[in-house]
């Protein structure tokens, strides 16, 4: 194990968002004599599992794990993440953004009161401005995790996507660690998190209850979070939505628009629907501003993937002017139309 390396561990799905994500380690200061390194976990069977691979393959004392759509705003995040070990001796794992005491719901998403970060659903952007302080924590969010100590990701008893941030808060305090969120007076990240996917939550639940009964309060009584009604018609939403996409490249933005307003219960919507809800508001407003065909959002589109991509592009530039004006790049070929509609949806205002 090498006293001065940081490992940024990250199971990859997206390779556009995984390169933008990597655009923000590139430009992070390291504390005097660190290195830093990154691996990227692809096919992982599970979260646990990918995690617990990349943990073994590397020699990093210091660990980072995070999401492929974390982008790291904060330049000096290792550095103050280092010095807050340092100042904790018995620190184990440290995050961004957490909770003071186990949720009493089992929607563990909605407990959280510490940390300062922003977030964006497509639909629009927020910040979670809670207790902004250095705290110690009992649970953390898995959207930023840093670990000055190796503990096995319980891969053993546990599979899938959910939970593995609580799972490895409780192990860590088994341990004999304290868990620790470090003062953010300003936000350190952006989470670009889409729409809060809950399809497989219950039965995640089960495994996670089974594992950890005797260290969480009683949630008996307390209903699916995401019941299998709900996954039947998400199921449906997510065969419509097919149709939609291909109808907007039949020429029928205005049906599409209208089919999506009779059915805008946003519990079984997704990231690509929001996505497509925006497009449909970018080509209307090119419409009223007159912007020429050749000028279009989607004349150099032929399918929704492409202009999925384009969307991207422009919100992952208009982010960059943001906070990284000196390394922004060149602006996508997108009106300014587009631009207004893209930011007012994914950039806080100010």
């Amino acid at each position: 194990m090498r006293n001065r390396k940081i490992a940024c561990i990250i199971c990859v799905n997206d390779e556009t968002y995984y390169k933008e994500c990597l655009f923000y380690i590139s430009r992070l200061c390291l504390p005097e004599g660190f290195e830093l390194e990154v691996y990227p976990v692809r096919d992982a069977a599970s979260i646990y599992q990918g995690y617990q691979q990349a943990m073994a393959q590397s020699d990093a004392e210091y660990k980072v794990y995070m999401h492929q759509d974390v982008f790291l705003i904060d330049r000096d995040i290792l550095t103050d993440m280092i010095s807050l070990f340092e100042r904790h001796p018995r620190a184990g794992l440290a995050g961004v953004l957490g909770a003071g005491s186990v949720s009493k719901d089992r929607r563990f998403y909605r407990s959280w009161d510490l940390g300062n970060v922003v977030g964006c659903s497509e639909k629009k952007a927020f910040q979670n401005q809670l207790d902004c302080s250095e705290r110690q924590a009992a649970v953390l969010d898995g959207m930023f995790l840093m670990t000055s100590k190796d503990l096995p990701w319980r891969q053993d008893a546990l599979g899938g996507w959910d939970f593995y941030d609580i799972s490895l808060s409780l192990e860590f305090q088994k341990a004999g660690y304290e868990i620790w969120i470090p003062q953010q007076p300003k936000p350190r990240c952006i989470h670009d998190c889409g729409y809060l996917n809950l399809t497989a939550y219950d039965e995640a639940w089960q495994a996670f209850l089974k594992v950890y009964r005797e260290n969480l309060p009683d949630y008996g009584g307390q209903s699916p979070v995401y019941p299998q009604e709900y996954q039947e018609r998400f199921r449906l939403m997510m065969e419509i939505q097919e149709q939609w996409k291909a109808l907007l490249f039949l020429g029928e933005a205005q049906k599409v628009r209208e089919m999506l307003k009779k059915l805008e219960d946003e519990r079984f919507f997704d990231t690509e629907t929001a996505v497509l809800k925006n497009i449909l508001e970018i080509l209307e407003q090119e419409s009223k501003e007159g912007v020429a065909a050749p000028q279009g959002f989607l004349y150099d589109c032929g399918s929704f993937a492409q202009a999925y991509q384009k969307y991207l592009r422009v919100k992952f530039w208009l982010r960059r002017k943001k906070y990284a004006p000196d390394d922004a790049g060149s602006c996508p070929e997108a009106s300014k139309a587009a631009q207004q509609v893209i930011r007012k949806h994914t950039m806080l205002e100010g």
